[in-house]
C-alpha cells in the first residue's frame, strides 16, 4: 500500500471488513478510523466503524457512525446493500449493522 495512493482509504476498509469477520473489532476499528481519515464521504469505512462499534457494545460511538453512513448514504438500507452484492457473505458484518439499528 503506498501512502500517496487516493484510493488507500478502500485497502483501509477491506481490512476492516476482514478484521471483523476475525472477531477483532478494535483492528476493525482502527482500520475504518483510518479510512475515514483519508476519505471523510466514503459510506464503507462508516458501515465497517457501526458494525465494529456495535459489536463492541460502544453505543455512543455506534450511533456517531451509523448516523454519518445516513448523512453520506442516506438512502442506505442493509437489504439494499445485500442486494447490490455487499458483502452478502460476512455474516458478522451484517450484524453488526443490524445491532446498529441501521434500517433494514
Amino acid at each position: 500500500m503506498s501512502p500517496v495512493d487516493p484510493l488507500l482509504h478502500r485497502s483501509f476498509t477491506g481490512m476492516g471488513y476482514a478484521f471483523i469477520e476475525l472477531g477483532r473489532f478494535d483492528e476493525a476499528i482502527a482500520a475504518g478510523k483510518k479510512a475515514r481519515r483519508q476519505n471523510p464521504f466514503f459510506p464503507t469505512a462508516y458501515r465497517c466503524l457501526a458494525s465494529a462499534f456495535a459489536h463492541l457494545g460502544r453505543d455512543e460511538e455506534t450511533r456517531e457512525a451509523a448516523a454519518h453512513l445516513l448523512e453520506v448514504d442516506p438512502a442506505f438500507t442493509i437489504s439494499g446493500y445485500i442486494a447490490r452484492g455487499g458483502q452478502s457473505n460476512s455474516k458478522l458484518l451484517i450484524e453488526g449493522l443490524r445491532q446498529a439499528g441501521l434500517p433494514e
